[in-house]
């Protein structure tokens, strides 16, 4: 079945076992059948609408430990993952075909050409819908398959085949002049645009050449559809081998090996960055190889002052296009002084009307972007250089909002003034795989030195893809095409990024594509290139418009954004519960989250032992002091969940496999149990701990305010809170702390409630894979720390079985750090909102341990504990609660109570005693609350100190969740000249 004959599954269909679009390995002209493993595509739309959940639904998926039939409106297809035997196959086939292939005559040869370029056409909507649901968006999809049909054009291929075959009559001698394929050439094509570069590569099956093509797991749908479906077929009705045509999804690293070793391959083609590429080449050399690379960009665009303005503008806005994740984008634009205001304020103008979205859309041009961190430390590098930031940023979300989490990049437009400046700076002088427009404006001069300087400037770029020129001056014009040489591709007034007719897609020289890079036809690849295009007054818009129009043909292509994904809605008769009286919102709603004190007092003063229904279920609730003190010192309440049946709904979505294994901690356990796991971790909890444990928070906290310090605005929770508690546990587990926004986004999902979180079960396998990686690493490197203390009761001292190892590891991935980003993030939050009290502190730093606790009093990093179960009747205030009921006890409640607090719902930073629940009570008291107290201290007195101009700078979001109350955004501002150093 074909994409364009898919149907719609209703839900009263059968789900299928398998995706319907599914490729075997293809070698040797057929397709190989019986792989056992898969590499499966979820849609970009899903991965957009929920990163995390798709992306551990996807690795569950390549595991095998899930099946596609859970969430087959994501799943757009697989591709079999092939090992060392197939690819060896596929060069045998190749090596067997190759020498047949060379005899065929070149003129039938040539026939695959037109004949796959109709191919094509008559696969534009499936070929575009793959584009689309592999990530790219609509409008970029077209562009390149637009761009594979002028490459396949008459013009271009009647140039190429011109050059295969010359023959001259020179007296009475007949001489040939003619190109002869190289062999067996391999072809290894970039992950993010497979399809447009396997489509040029296959141009090289004309010259008699077979090919063998590796493709990534990522995305390998669309391009293994081109091979596959399209190009296969028509070389079966030339009579070419079987052999000539080779794909397979296969390992990078071990499948390159492969063909450097093998005595068959005569061709590596290879796409990637400049410094795994010129390595590549230089073993290739060695093993007598030729090298065809096609390597990074960091294309230049130089705008005159009699550019027409409006193209130019156009043009230089293809650099945003797939988040400037392109390698033949604009990325340095050098502009003329006396227009590089005017250029530079529609740019910006622009740049700040592209927005986020999914790449069905047909407006959207932006993409997801993996580059993140290089994207922030080039802005970071550009302001510490004197470049001016005009707009951008920022990280998105899917709607345009500011994230720190968010996976789009803001188009960013920079402007550097003068030549020797710009060189110096990481945009200018290194590829930037990133949305960031850097403007050079050169000081102004006469036009003859200026224009010697840019084209200096120009020429010496180390990569060397493309350059443009915007000018209308013939004489500029001139000297521009005759000074220029080191790049593979130039273009005057023109589209920098669309392809045309006797253009190459490819090809380059310097870091772009190595010593032996040049425009790039691979019917021809021996001699040196180069192409230009000279327009005269064309809209880049317009000519887009044009290639859009030429391309689909009026084919209405479906645009298909699958719904985002859903939790299993499995909550108990009765939720969600109606309001209160006085419409107070009922517990764990979204309501009650976001102010939770008021329905609290309520239920203190009316039902301060109430049965409710929660999504876990019906519990009692306990809200009064010393009820929810009884509750964590009475043998009759049972922590363990396995005997509570809340607490056994809570963890009933997660896989049988896990639940034992992964809930098996202090916090789950009863005495005696539960002491001997506390004693066993004692010794990492001693004072002199704490003392060093200190050293290193006041580190951190001091790190982050310095990365923060010179912007003046930011998020307290992304820039201070949540990293300070990260690194804090690491340092604890003696571990390196793994991607930050990852690992806060996976345990929150993890700890919330269970039955409404997307692909749950696929994010419990993901958290089963990191754990696992790291507890390898501690037992290859074991250390002073508490994992490596963990590791040896387990495995030398047979202390605590493989299960309470991993159940203690998942504790303290969320206890560990949760309650300490919570205590940072509320008592700021609070500060924040209660300015007298907040220059209080400043005034009198003295009262800044007191404070805490007050702080922690005031707004607790949990509103309740986890779930509880009586093992027989227990009174609290004078109502019993049945034996095997379902305890939940609020330490957010008891810690606001007034007949244990004087005020209880006013800040008294001297009050004492303060005897306040925030970490627990009795044998479950936190054993790391002195660390958590430490790290909020800390983190409030440094922001206090430092930041003394600190203050709110938008709405405040809170997370959601069943347990815990924290926030998940705190925007501040300060003023970066009144920060103070350590």
């Amino acid at each position: 079945m074909t994409i364009s004959e898919e149907r719609t599954v209703l839900p009263t269909d059968p789900v299928p076992a398998t995706p319907t679009l599914s490729f075997a390995s293809f070698v040797g002209g057929r397709e190989v059948e019986g792989e056992a493993d898969w590499a499966y595509t979820v849609r970009a739309a899903a991965l957009i609408d929920d990163p995390l959940g798709a992306t551990a639904y996807k690795r569950s998926l390549d595991q095998g430990k899930m099946s596609p039939s859970e969430y087959p409106e994501i799943v757009l297809g697989r591709c079999a993952l092939a090992g060392p035997e197939l690819t060896q196959a596929a060069l045998l086939a190749a090596a067997e075909a190759a020498v047949p292939w060379a005899a065929v005559p070149f003129d039938r040869r040539l026939r695959f050409a037109e004949s796959f370029r109709r191919a094509v056409e008559e696969h534009v909507p499936q070929l575009i819908e793959l584009l689309v649901g592999e990530g790219h968006p609509r409008r970029l999809a077209v562009s390149e398959v637009s761009n594979l049909l002028a490459f396949f054009g008459p013009q271009t291929t009647g140039w190429c085949a011109a050059q295969m075959l010359t023959e001259v009559q020179d007296g009475d001698r007949a001489l040939t002049l003619r190109r002869r394929p190289d062999g067996v050439v391999c072809v290894q094509p970039p992950q993010n645009t497979p399809l447009l570069s396997v489509g040029v590569a296959l141009q090289a099956l004309i010259a008699g050449n077979s090919l063998v093509v590796r493709l990534s797991r990522q995305a390998p749908l669309a391009a293994m559809h081109l091979v596959q479906r399209v190009a296969a077929p028509v070389l079966a009705e030339l009579g070419a081998p079987p052999g000539v045509l080779s794909a397979l999804c296969a390992d990078p690293g071990t499948t390159l090996s492969a063909w450097l070793a093998s005595p068959y391959v005569d061709d590596i083609f290879y796409f990637g960055d400049s410094t795994r590429g010129l390595r590549i080449q230089r073993d290739c050399l060695e093993r007598g190889k030729k090298p065809v690379l096609e390597l990074a960009g960091n294309d230049v665009v130089v705008v005159w002052d009699d550019a027409d303005l409006d193209h130019a503008t156009e043009a230089l806005t293809e650099s945003f296009y797939a988040a400037g994740q392109i390698c033949c984008a604009p990325n340095v634009v050098v502009a003329h002084p006396a227009i590089a205001d005017e250029l530079l304020t529609r740019l910006v103008k622009v740049a700040q009307t592209l927005r986020p979205g999914y790449p069905e859309d047909p407006e959207v041009v932006l993409v997801p972007t993996p580059s993140a961190a290089g994207y922030d430390a080039a802005l970071a590098d550009a302001y510490a250089h004197g470049a001016q930031v005009l707009t951008g940023g920022r990280h998105l979300d899917v709607d345009g909002q500011e994230r720190d989490t968010g996976i789009f990049l803001e188009p960013a437009v920079a402007r550097v003034d003068g030549l020797d400046r710009a060189r110096r700076l990481r945009a200018v002088s290194q590829e930037t795989f990133f949305p960031l427009l850097t403007v050079v404006v050169p000081a102004a001069e006469d036009d003859a030195p200026l224009l010697d300087a840019v084209l200096d400037f120009a020429g010496a770029n180390a990569y060397g893809l493309r350059c443009s020129l915007w000018a209308r001056d013939e004489h500029v014009v001139a000297e521009f095409l005759g000074r220029t040489a080191a790049y593979g591709q130039l273009r005057v007034n023109d589209s920098h990024l669309l392809s045309g007719p006797y253009l190459s897609n490819h090809g380059g020289t310097g870091l772009s594509g190595g010593p032996f890079g040049e425009a790039n036809y691979p019917m021809l690849r021996t001699s040196h290139l180069q192409t230009v295009s000279v327009a005269r007054g064309a809209s880049p818009r317009g000519m887009l418009s044009e290639a859009v129009e030429r391309t689909v043909n009026g084919v209405p292509l479906p645009l298909r954004v699958p719904p985002p994904v859903r939790g299993k809605e499995t909550h108990p008769r009765g939720w969600p519960p109606e309001d209160l009286p006085g419409g107070l919102p009922a517990p764990f709603t979204p309501r009650f989250q976001q102010d939770p004190h008021p329905t609290l007092k309520w239920l203190r003063e009316n039902r301060p032992v109430s049965q409710i229904v929660t999504p876990d279920g019906v519990g009692w609730l306990l809200t009064r002091y010393d009820d929810v003190r009884t509750a964590h010192r009475d043998k009759r309440v049972s922590c363990d969940s396995k005997r509570t049946p809340a607490g056994i709904l809570w963890g009933g979505e997660w896989p049988a496999e896990l639940r034992e294994r992964l809930f098996t901690h202090l916090l789950d356990t009863d005495d005696p149990r539960h002491g001997e796991l506390r004693h066993l971790m004692a010794p990492l909890f001693t004072p002199q701990r704490q003392k060093e444990w200190h050293t290193r928070i006041t580190e951190i906290a001091n790190e982050r305010v310095d990365r923060m310090a010179a912007r003046g605005h930011g998020d307290l929770m992304a820039e201070v809170a949540y990293p300070l508690g990260a690194h804090v546990l690491f340092s604890v587990l003696g571990a390196p702390a793994p991607d930050l926004p990852l690992l806060r986004a996976l345990t929150w999902r993890l700890v919330d409630w269970n039955t409404t979180v997307p692909y749950f079960r696929a994010l419990t396998y993901q958290a089963d894979d990191m754990m696992g990686a790291i507890l390898a690493e501690k037992r290859r490197q074991p250390g002073d720390d508490l994992l490596s203390l963990l590791v040896r009761a387990c495995d030398e001292e047979r202390l605590i079985t493989e299960d309470e190892l991993q159940g203690m590891f998942l504790l303290m991935l969320v206890a560990g750090q949760d309650p300490s980003i919570n205590s940072i993030g509320n008592s700021m939050h609070t500060l924040l909102t209660h300015p007298r009290e907040m220059e209080l502190l400043r005034a009198e730093p003295e009262l800044l341990p007191s404070a805490t606790d007050e702080l922690l009093r005031y707004n607790s990093p949990l509103t309740f504990t986890s779930w509880r179960g009586t093992l027989e009747p227990v009174e609290f205030s004078g109502v019993t609660v049945p034996a095997n009921e379902s305890l939940i006890v609020s330490l957010g409640s008891a810690n606001r109570d007034a007949a244990r607090f004087t005020d209880p719902d006013e800040l008294d930073f001297r009050r004492s005693p303060n005897p306040h629940l925030a970490y627990g009570h009795g044998v479950h008291y936190c054993l790391g609350a002195q660390i958590g107290r430490l790290t909020a201290e800390t983190a409030i007195g440094t922001l206090l100190r430092r930041l003394p101009d600190l203050r709110l700078a938008g709405e405040v979001r809170w997370r959601p969740g069943q347990f815990e109350r924290g926030l998940e955004a705190l925007p501040v501002a300060w003023s970066p000249d009144a920060v103070r150093p350590q």
